[in-house]
Order: structure tokens, then C-alpha cells, then sequence
């Protein structure tokens, strides 16, 4: 069994990365995936949220407004740790159900580092971007340039990521760069492991 963690900023690209992973025999399991499905009405993880944040934060059709949990959440840095305290966990436990099976499994978390949970992968991958890509890519998602700021301070510095992981990818460039850096890295990573570069 090979466990992956793939993590790196936000908009950095770690989204494209797992969608080239299946091909090469991978499982991909997304923790922000996760979240949202734990986040819907009706689960244990969404009680909780509005609990602690309040129904201000639900959407009209009563749903979680993610939008709106996010930018109180990221101009406050003790409201993102009683999210993480909340959410987290349970994410955890979810993708260790999903990867409790044989088989190979990557694991995008793009908070590893933030909430302690860098050791016990095969592998850890960073995925870089440069701020002004991170910046351009969060306007073009609906943020302002103070939001997008904002989302980029509240994590660790990206240099400090790359630091700590197996391997970075760096995504300032095309797709196909893209795509090649990844799947020559997933062979270094099983011929680290077994000694040879297919799955």
C-alpha cells in the first residue's frame, strides 16, 4: 500500500494534480471534498459548525455559505482554529476509512502542515505557485484582491512547505508541464519504494 499526501497554497493547483493521479493506478481522496460532504445539513460536523458560528452563516436554503464562513474565518485566526478543531478530525477519519485498503492512495490536504499531520505518508508532495498566479486565479474564482490577500496570509508560507515535503511541484507554467512533473514524480516515488516505476 502507498499513502500520498499532496498539499501545497491555496490555488496552487493541487485540484490538477489529483486528476492526473487515477490514470497512474492512484485512489485520490480530497479533504476539502470531504469537508463539504461532512458540512451538509443533517451531519454531525454541520450541527456543530453552526453551533459554534451561528445561523448567520447559513445560505437561504439553509446550508452552510461557504463564502461567508470563509471570509470570517480568514480574517480571524482564532475562528479558522475552532473551525479546523471542529472539522478536521472528522476528515481525518474519513480518509483513513478510504485508505484502509490495499491499493495506492493520495490524499489531497491542502492544510497538512497546519494541523500537524505532515508524518506517516510514503510521500508528501508540494504544489507551488507564485503569489501573483494564487492571487489571480482566487479573483477569478469571485474573491476580491483583499479576500484572495487575506486566504493567502492565513496559511503557512508556501517556501515553508516545500521545505518540509518529499518532493515540489511547481505549477507557474502549462498543463502538460504540469502533468509531466507529476507522473515523473510518482515514478520516483515507486521506484524509492519498490524499485521499479509502474504501479
Amino acid at each position: 500500500m502507498t499513502r500520498i499526501a499532496v498539499t501545497g497554497g491555496i490555488a496552487c493547483g493541487k485540484s490538477l494534480i489529483g486528476s492526473f493521479l487515477p490514470k497512474e493506478g492512484l485512489v485520490v481522496c480530497d479533504a476539502d471534498e470531504l469537508a463539504r460532504e461532512l458540512m451538509m445539513p443533517g451531519e454531525p460536523v454541520f450541527t456543530q459548525v453552526v453551533k459554534v458560528f451561528g445561523k448567520e452563516i447559513l445560505n437561504a436554503e439553509g446550508g452552510i455559505d461557504r463564502k461567508a464562513l470563509g471570509d470570517r474565518v480568514f480574517s480571524n485566526g482564532s475562528e479558522r482554529l475552532k473551525l479546523n478543531a471542529i472539522v478536521h478530525p472528522e476528515v481525518k477519519r474519513a480518509w483513513e476509512r478510504i485508505t484502509a485498503g490495499s491499493g495506492s492512495f493520495v490524499v489531497n490536504v491542502p492544510l497538512l502542515y497546519e494541523v500537524g499531520e505532515g508524518e506517516g505518508w510514503d510521500a508528501v508532495i508540494c504544489v507551488y505557485a507564485s503569489e501573483l498566479l494564487q492571487t489571480q486565479r482566487l479573483i477569478q474564482r469571485g474573491l476580491s484582491m483583499e479576500g484572495a490577500k487575506a486566504r493567502i496570509a492565513a496559511q503557512m508560507p508556501i517556501v515553508e512547505k516545500m521545505v518540509r515535503a518529499d518532493y515540489v511541484i511547481i505549477n507557474n507554467g502549462s498543463m502538460e508541464v504540469l502533468k509531466e512533473q507529476t507522473v515523473r514524480i510518482w515514478e520516483n516515488i515507486l521506484e524509492s519504494k519498490y524499485g521499479r516505476k509502474t504501479g
